[in-house]
């Protein structure tokens, strides 16, 4: 190749390179965006999940004792704690899952910036296995 193919080459790579950097960038954007909001919807979740727990301790302790015979008080006291914690439990599950969703999406995507970059500067995958390949028959 001539200097000036050479040159050619290396701008196209370059301009490539810059485009496919944006894109990923703006991917990333777009995942970060998301787990922000997943991180206000968890956070929304964790009061509710407080104010559940503060509903099932006050109504266990408090109101329906005057109301209710001493053989439905322990039905019903137990009842609203299990079904709060039932509830509590239900959104803790939910939180680590989405907050695990959102990760996984942010990791995927910094991984194909990642590999972009590699492509870009000529290491592919093939070349890095040929290389380990040789290196295990030099030695």
């Amino acid at each position: 190749m001539s200097l000036k193919q050479k040159f050619s080459h290396m701008q196209i790579l370059l301009n490539q390179g810059a485009d496919l950097l944006v894109l990923r960038l703006r991917m990333l954007q777009i995942d970060l965006s998301e787990q922000a909001a997943s991180i206000v919807k968890i956070f929304a979740a964790v009061v509710l999940m407080g104010a559940l727990f503060v509903l099932s301790m006050i109504s266990l302790l408090l109101g329906l004792n005057y109301v209710l015979d001493d053989q439905v008080k322990i039905w019903t006291f137990f009842g609203i704690a299990a079904a709060c914690l039932l509830m509590i439990i239900c959104m803790v599950f939910w939180a680590v899952s989405s907050w695990k969703k959102r990760n996984a999406q942010v990791v995927a995507t910094l991984r194909d910036i990642q590999e972009d970059l590699a492509y870009l500067s000529g290491k592919t995958k093939e070349q890095k296995i040929q290389q380990q390949i040789g290196e295990k028959d030099g030695e």
